[in-house]
C-alpha cells in the first residue's frame, strides 16, 4: 500500500456541508471530509469512470482507494482526484498496475506558482502544456491551479 499526503484544507469542496463548515472555522478552514457517494459522483463529474468503479473507503482525513488501473496516468488521476478535496489529507492506495509501471511523481503547489515556472524546477523536458495535459480532467481548461494543490509530474 502506497500512502500520499495531501493539503488538507486546499482541495476543492464537493458539498455545502464542508463549505458551512470552513466558514464557521474562518481562519483555519478545513471542511470535514465528504462522504464516498459524494467522491465517487465527483470523480464521475471529471470523467474518470475508473474511479466511480474503484472501492473507496472514507475514514476521518483518509480515503483508501481499491482498484486496478491499466496505466500510470489513471493511477495518479485516481490519487489526485481523492486527495484534492477539501478535508482529505491522506489517500492510501491499493491501485494495482502492470508490472514495470513507474511510481507516481506528485508536485505540491506553491503560493505564486504557475505551470511554467514547475516545469522549469522538475524537469528540462517537461513544459507547461505537458503539466496541463499530465493532470487533465482535473485541471480546469486554462490550466489554472491554486496553492496547495498536488499535481502530476508525467514521466
Amino acid at each position: 500500500m502506497a500512502i500520499f499526503k495531501f493539503n488538507r484544507a486546499a482541495g476543492r469542496h464537493l458539498n455545502d456541508e464542508a463549505i458551512v463548515e470552513a466558514i464557521k472555522h474562518a481562519g483555519h478552514p478545513v471542511p470535514k471530509a465528504p462522504r464516498e457517494n459524494i467522491i465517487k459522483r465527483a470523480f464521475k463529474q471529471y470523467g474518470l469512470s475508473q474511479l466511480a468503479m474503484a472501492h473507496i473507503v472514507v475514514h476521518d482525513n483518509t480515503i483508501t482507494i481499491k482498484g486496478h488501473a491499466e496505466t500510470a496516468a489513471q493511477r495518479d488521476h485516481m490519487i489526485l482526484a481523492a486527495g484534492n478535496i477539501a478535508g482529505i489529507d491522506t489517500v492510501k492506495s491499493e491501485i494495482t498496475v502492470p508490472a514495470g509501471t513507474p511510481d507516481p511523481t506528485f508536485h505540491q503547489v506553491a503560493e505564486g506558482e504557475t505551470l511554467a515556472a514547475i516545469a522549469e524546477k522538475v524537469d528540462a523536458d517537461v513544459t507547461a502544456d505537458d503539466l496541463r495535459k499530465a493532470n487533465a480532467p482535473l485541471l480546469k481548461n486554462d490550466g489554472a491551479i491554486y496553492p496547495g494543490q498536488t499535481i502530476r509530474i508525467p514521466e
